[in-house]
């Protein structure tokens, strides 16, 4: 099921696309030498360039995506700001005042605080004070943490399909202007037939680098998505872990 946003990603990316596209064939046919006509060009500057818009339609998508997610995951850095938690040396904590941390938790969200480490600091507290274990509060912990980063994982699996989505449209694009190369070799004979069909074949090959390209840049923000991931939810497990779950003493 598409959501609203993504639908404005998708909307966002056509228009940036057939505007890109057709401001390539505008500098093609406005270019007075070969070398900037050629450069416009391999860049899907003419009206045979539509692969070439297709993968930058896919390209500023994927990126949009991705950067829609990085921005929630670094507004969740936000969350470590509120001080949920006691941080001092030596300092432990009895059941009562872990019931009090997840009252305080409450009162902030209903405040409008609420981030995924308020989320998970009240699930430790609520666990523990069902079966006073801090092992199986641990354990549940880990769990919950596991789940939403999978989850999170899960919302740009667009991004990896598009990612080697982006190198095949690269090599349809090669295929479908080889076969149009092939068509126009009846032409070698004459004198403009060479520069048609050695255009076609330049553009051909120029539509597979620039795919493969963008997919690179595709790539690295997608990487660097699953490192801020990674680090967002390393941080978050040690907090919780070190703050709350290791202060907790029960006395018998």
């Amino acid at each position: 099921m598409l959501t609203n946003k993504r639908l404005y990603h998708i909307a966002i990316a056509l228009v940036a696309a057939v505007m890109i596209w057709f401001v390539l064939i505008l500098g093609a046919s406005m270019s007075s030498g070969p070398g900037l006509k050629r450069f416009f060009e391999a860049f899907g500057g003419s009206f045979g360039g539509y692969v070439h818009a297709v993968i930058y339609m896919a390209f500023i998508f994927g990126v949009l995506e991705i950067l829609e997610y990085q921005k929630f995951i670094k507004k969740q850095h936000e969350g470590f700001k509120l001080n949920l938690l006691p941080v001092q040396d030596q300092l432990v904590l009895s059941p009562d005042e872990v019931a009090k941390i997840k009252l305080n938790v409450i009162d902030l969200e209903k405040h409008g605080f609420s981030f995924l480490l308020t989320d998970f600091v009240k699930r430790a507290c609520t666990q523990y004070r069902n079966n006073q274990s801090i092992g199986e509060t641990l354990q549940v912990l880990t769990a919950q943490i596991d789940n939403s980063k999978t989850e999170l994982e899960g919302k740009l699996e667009i991004a990896r399909f598009l990612i080697n989505a982006i190198a095949s449209l690269g090599f349809i694009g090669t295929i479908l202007h080889l076969a149009g190369s092939i068509g126009l070799f009846h032409l070698a004979k004459t004198e403009e037939g060479m520069p048609l069909i050695t255009q076609s074949l330049n553009v051909s090959f120029d539509t597979t680098f620039i795919a493969l390209f963008l997919g690179l840049i595709l790539s690295y923000f997608y990487h660097r998505y699953l490192e801020d991931l990674d680090t967002f939810y390393s941080r978050t497990k040690s907090y919780i872990i070190d703050n709350l779950i290791s202060r907790i003493y029960h006395p018998h």
